[in-house]
């Protein structure tokens, strides 16, 4: 369904995902009551893409940092932790290269267009309620992992 509506101009697909996360919510509320629940891509990602999208120029115009338009929706269900993974732009090429699926219209321009990569990088960190930690992903992937277990265990007491 995602490559469905990849295709789609940017105001529907912002919806289809934004809708997504209402129905991931919902789920993981649900099974957040059994086990602990790992998303890739929630609302950080959403509101993040929406923002540097809806925003014109430098990276200077986008609302300020404790803009209402960085708060958690009241309506969605927060994660105990946000985890950001980054990567230097060459070796996201390659991953994705490797990945062996298409780019989506938002990944070609996370690669063509800095400027664009920098105002999604800024939303991010903006966002409030929880904040998103990151984790430079350049190490080898079980070294990223270890990481990453390490917050999840220390954020949400496992």
């Amino acid at each position: 369904m995602r490559a469905r509506f990849d295709r789609e101009p940017p105001l529907i697909r912002r919806a289809f995902y934004a809708l997504g996360n209402y129905i991931t919510a919902v789920q993981i509320g649900q099974e957040g009551m059994k086990t602990p629940v790992i998303v890739d891509r929630f609302w950080h990602s959403t509101a993040a893409y929406a923002i540097a999208t809806a925003v014109s120029g430098p990276v200077c115009n986008l609302p300020a940092e404790g803009s209402e338009v960085y708060c958690w929706p009241s309506d969605v269900l927060q994660p105990s932790l946000v985890v950001c993974l980054t990567l230097d732009p060459e070796e996201r090429r390659k991953r994705l290269r490797d990945r062996g699926q298409g780019k989506t219209e938002e990944e070609q321009e996370l690669e063509h267009n800095q400027l664009f990569r920098l105002k999604v990088e800024k939303a991010y960190q903006r966002i409030s309620g929880p904040a998103c930690v990151t984790v430079d992903a350049s190490p080898p992937a079980d070294l990223v992992l270890q990481q990453v277990l390490l917050l999840i265990r220390g954020k949400c007491h496992l």
